[in-house]
Formats: structure tokens, sequence, C-alpha cells
């Protein structure tokens, strides 16, 4: 007859022997996660475990593994919907693999990353993921060279000692600015983010290609950028709007910028489609539901959680791979009903 189970804090270790009938160190090796166990015997110490209502002492665990088993994630804040998608398919990979992801906002200050990083050293977390704000600031380069736990960046790709996950914002920039084009747009305005980090150097980079591949110049008068806020979106476009010779399409490039640039136009009694075509540097929900859908650049945010996770656990396993291993996710342009011909 199988004992009966007992309550969780009075269980320990040798109880879970005799319950799965192995020896004490089977359940050790079961509980540390050991490739010398058979699948028969890590499935019985399992059940006995569950039958017993045994609970794992992570912080004793982690102590004598030397590993915290968290993991933190870093980003600039948390006012951008899409990145859930990130964090939730980063989390579920680690959370499988043991870990517990903590999650930090870096509110795009150099100082914060920096602060972060020696909080993260201190807590003993067994490794990064994050954001840079410039990827050239010194403090912070030196900051990470430092670091005793392997750090991957998010969508940044200036320091080649660091593994990354990256999305093809050039690419993607570049099949905008031609559909645009090819729509007969020539005096198209850009709004981008802060240059100094990747994903808006990249896009400026694909404006800019695609211009050029047209052989023609894009006016300077048209650009604005450091837009890092809904905010900063809807100056700029009412600014833009309001020149003398207004652009006749906006590229919004700055992620999640969408917003403030549709409630400028609004104010100003700017139609979407008729008075200007729009397209916007990230797919959302608002950029699906509005009237007319708003023609946007996409990518594989999931995607992206789960590779910056498994090559992030790779690392911390120590598997010998190669220094600063980059992956880059494809981005592909949703062509909808906010951009038009251009009507002379």
């Amino acid at each position: 007859m199988p004992s009966q189970p007992r309550r969780s804090q009075t269980v320990k270790v040798r109880d879970v022997a005799r319950e799965a009938g192995v020896a004490v160190g089977t359940v050790s090796r079961v509980l540390n996660d050991h490739p010398t166990v058979t699948r028969e015997l890590r499935e019985r110490v399992k059940g006995a475990m569950a039958h017993l209502g045994y609970e794992i002492d992570v912080t004793a665990q982690s102590m004598r593994a030397g590993r915290s088993r968290l993991v933190a994630c870093a980003i600039r804040d948390f006012d951008i919907p899409r990145f859930a998608l990130f964090i939730k398919e980063a989390e579920a990979v680690l959370r499988e693999a043991g870990y517990t992801l903590l999650l930090a906002s870096t509110t795009n200050r150099p100082d914060v990353e920096i602060a972060l990083l020696g909080a993260f050293r201190r807590r003993r977390v067994d490794g990064v993921m994050m954001t840079l704000s410039d990827e050239q600031h010194r403090d912070v380069r030196e900051a990470l060279s430092e670091a005793p736990m392997p750090v991957l960046l998010i969508d940044r790709d200036s320091i080649a000692a660091l593994d990354r996950v990256t999305a093809d914002h050039r690419e993607g920039a570049r099949l905008a600015t031609n559909h645009l084009l090819g729509l007969g747009h020539r005096r198209i305005a850009m709004l981008v983010g802060d240059t100094k980090a990747f994903p808006s150097r990249s896009r400026l980079d694909g404006f800019r290609e695609a211009y050029s591949t047209a052989g023609i110049a894009p006016d300077p008068k048209l650009l604005r950028d450091n837009v890092l806020s809904s905010e900063d979106a809807y100056r700029a476009t009412a600014s833009l709007m309001s020149l003398a010779n207004p652009p006749t399409a906006l590229f919004v490039a700055a992620m999640d910028m969408l917003g403030g640039c549709l409630r400028a136009l609004r104010t100003m009694s700017i139609a979407v489609g008729d008075g200007i075509s729009v397209v916007a540097g990230s797919d959302s929900d608002l950029a699906e539901l509005h009237t007319p859908p708003i023609t946007a650049i996409e990518w594989d945010l999931a995607a992206m959680g789960r590779h910056a996770a498994t090559m992030l656990l790779e690392r911390m396993r120590g598997d010998e791979i190669e220094r600063g291993r980059g992956l880059t996710v494809p981005t592909e342009l949703i062509i909808r009903g906010s951009s038009r011909p251009l009507v002379n």
C-alpha cells in the first residue's frame, strides 16, 4: 500500500528516496538535472515528489550549484505593448529550463544601465538580456566588459564580443520607402528614434538606401530624429505638416509612435490615405484596426524572445560556442489602405 502524502514542509530527500525505492544520491542527481539519470528513474523520483508534496528548496539548491537560477531582462521602458511578445516567449523558454525571469526598465539612460548591471551582479543573476541607449557609451561598454555573467543584447549590434538578437530594420525601412517611392511619393517624411541605437540607425540607412537606388535625394528638412515618445511623434508630425511644402507621405519609423502621429493628423483634419500616406515602422493592433488600416513593417518578436533565451541558456551552460554570435530576424512589409498613389 503506497504511503500517504505528507505536508510539504516535513518531506525530506530521504523520504522521496524511500518512496521511489532509490538511493538518496539518485534523488539528488534528479534534483540537479544530472545527465546520468535514466528517464525511468527520473520519472519515478518525480512521481514520488509529486505524491509526497515535496517542494524543492530553490535557494539551497542554487547555493550548492553556485547559481541563482535568475535571469534579468532590462529594456528601455514598459510602454511598448508589442515587446510583451518578446518577454512572454523568452520567459517560457527560461521557465522550462528552471529559471525565473526578472524585469527592469533602463529608462533609456546609460547611468541606469550601469547601475542595473551592478545590481544584477550583486544579486548573482546567471545571465542578462538587455537593450542599450547608446552602444558607444564608454562607461556602459566598460560595465559590460566587467560583467561576470553572460550578457545578450536585444536589438543592438555594435559590441562584437556579446551575443545579440536583432531584427532586420534596414531591410524593413528599405521596403517601406521603396513602396512609397513606387506610389509616386518623393517628399517622404521620416520619424525615427535615437540614431545612437541600432534600430533607428538601421532604419535611417534603409531609408537612404531606397532613395539612393531610385537616383534621388531625400529632403533633410523632412527628417525628425530622437522621437522617443507619443508626444514627440505628435509634435514632429504637426511640425512637418505645417511646413510650406509639407510631405505627401509619413514613415513613422520610431517604434510605437504611430498613435502620436495619427492624433496630430486628426487634430489638423488631415485624412490618412487621402490627405497623406502613412507607413508604420512596426505593426500593432492600432495599425491593423485604424480606418484605413495602416501599412506597417512586421517582424516576429516572439521568435526573437525564444532565440534570445535559447542563446543565453547555451552561454550560461558554458557550451563551446563562438564568441559574440548574432542572429537576425527578417522583416516584411504589410501593405494596407493607408499608403496610396500620389495624386498630383
